[in-house]
């Protein structure tokens, strides 16, 4: 392969494979990406538009729906970083994040929903957004929309699982509505989460890959960033490592020259690389302040066959306990109950039968009850701050534990979750702690607040890891402007998750891309 200054000719533009060059490789380039996902994608293809010559890195391969073939034990490990069983350091939360050409945005389910006001008033009043104002974000998300074919789901595609959940909330007289989503063409196969064989999500490889390619980007997988190289400073380069598809383990050198560089490799992955580079940061933040969205989830039995796994994943939610306002009011409640999102959560076999506890007979057994569940998820705002630090030369390692007001919130959002599916007509919930909790009535319920959220406990999952590297125009607040450009060395910025100044309490996807639009403008000019 080979890079240049300059525009390229769209002949030039292609991708690339590490492991397949002839290493060490030495490449010279204009701006280097580091990370496909929504933000970097959206960087890539702004810059490349721009006339600036753009090479993306990727740790992972290049899935292609083609070879998308619906199997978790395949497409797992594929799509999924550390083959979809990274956790906090103390194994108490699933931490699930892509790993592939496109990030995140292969595996996610699609929902699209903007930060809310309150939440930007506040940054804007702590952390100043001198480029980041209302309308800023209000012109970035309608572009992304556009740009993504952004669309409530129809009635028609609601299916079973999600209208047993409505029907449950509506029953309780609880707020819910109808979810907005980025898809065009889908057949409703429910293998959202283990990547689209049919090619109906508008993600990153859909809708950018096309357009960062045509633009004379080029794009090399299987490449690791490990360090940033510094000099009088400014970023001049990338230490990188080619790595094995197979093993994921180093097997060459890969040194990149550039002029600039975009650091997208999440919350987890960009907050490490800059730790381990040694790059100076006066507010001391970042790979502090991890946010995840943790939840907590609760299956409900019915008598009648659910089939969970078919259809749209996640078409309807419940709003009754999200109140942004007072959350993020200048003097914010500390109230429980007000940073709680209710959505289905459904998984597929391999992945049920890995939380559901128990062995042998027992585990079989409630398998066999696979058909005829609904599953929810309550998941939280989250106030917890984490920290993300970086261990050897390609890993990380994350520590994220609930504080007092976060298990209260998320035992809250488990109870609430069950409450539904008993009022849409669930004979029996289950609760899949260490120790199997049944709750066989409404009555049950308050059982719910007894169980401990210790490590080994009561598994959580999160899907949104972010706000370790946050922005803040006061260099003494965050380490990156309002641009996502960093405060201490030229020529580097950050376009990814991690510059949210914290927990957005709605899916990231829309927001994300909306930042690697707005970074990657500040960069091209």
């Amino acid at each position: 392969m080979g890079c240049r200054r300059g525009r390229k000719n769209e002949g030039a533009s292609v991708i690339f494979d590490a492991s397949n060059q002839k290493l060490p490789l030495k490449l010279k380039v204009g701006l280097c990406v580091i990370g496909s996902g929504a933000g970097g994608a959206a960087a890539a293809m702004v810059a490349a538009e721009a006339g600036m010559d753009v090479l993306i890195i990727e740790a992972g391969p290049f899935v292609p729906p083609g070879v998308m073939n619906q199997r978790e034990e395949d497409m797992i490990p594929a799509l999924l970083e550390a083959n979809g069983g990274q956790t906090s350091s103390d194994r108490n939360c699933m931490i699930v994040q892509g790993r592939a050409l496109g990030g995140s945005t292969l595996h996610n389910i699609n929902l699209c929903k903007r930060i809310p006001e309150p939440i930007l008033r506040e940054w804007q009043r702590e952390r100043g957004m001198e480029h980041l104002g209302l309308e800023t974000w209000t012109a970035l998300y309608d572009e992304v929309e556009s740009l993504l074919q952004v669309s409530q789901i129809p009635e028609s595609q609601v299916s079973k699982h999600n209208q047993v959940f409505r029907e449950g909330t509506k029953k309780l007289g609880w707020k819910g509505g109808l979810l907005s989503h980025n898809r065009s063409g889908c057949v409703q196969s429910g293998f959202c989460a283990v990547g689209c064989a049919y090619d109906a999500k508008n993600n990153a490889v859909k809708v950018m890959l096309p357009r960062i390619l045509a633009a004379g980007a080029q794009i090399l997988t299987h490449c690791k960033a490990v360090k940033l190289v510094q000099e009088r400073g400014r970023v001049v380069g990338v230490d990188a490592r080619a790595l094995d598809p197979l093993t994921r383990k180093p097997i060459g050198r890969v040194e990149i020259q550039c002029e600039q560089v975009c650091v997208s490799g999440s919350a987890t992955g960009s907050a490490a690389l800059l730790l381990r580079s040694k790059i100076k940061d006066d507010s001391g933040s970042t790979g502090k302040g991890l946010t995840i969205h943790p939840a907590l989830v609760a299956a409900g039995e019915f008598d009648e066959s659910i089939e969970a796994w078919k259809g749209i994943p996640q078409s309807w939610e419940c709003t009754q306990f999200l109140d942004f306002e007072r959350a993020h009011a200048e003097e914010p409640s500390t109230e429980i109950g007000i940073r709680t999102w209710i959505i289905p959560a459904f998984a597929h076999p391999m992945s049920t039968a890995t939380i559901l506890p128990g062995w042998g007979d027992a585990h079989a057994e409630l398998m066999q009850k696979y058909s005829r569940l609904a599953v929810l998820t309550g998941m939280i705002h989250d106030t917890s701050k984490g920290v993300v630090t970086p261990r050897q030369e390609l890993e990380q390692r994350i520590d994220w534990k609930p504080n007092k007001g976060d298990r209260a919130e998320l035992l809250f959002g488990l109870k609430r979750s069950a409450e539904i599916l008993f009022a849409a007509g669930a004979k029996r919930v289950f609760v899949p702690s260490k120790k199997l909790l049944v709750l066989e009535s409404p009555a049950d319920l308050d059982q719910v607040d007894q169980i401990r959220l210790d490590a080994g406990e009561m598994p959580m999952t999160a899907v949104h890891p972010m706000s370790t590297v946050s922005m803040a125009d006061d260099p003494l607040k965050g380490p990156v402007d309002s641009r996502g450009k960093h405060h201490h060395i030229e020529g580097l910025w950050v376009a990814d998750g991690s510059l949210f100044p914290g927990s957005i309490g709605v899916p990231p996807q829309v927001s994300i891309y909306a930042l690697g639009l707005h970074v990657g403008r500040a960069i091209a000019t």
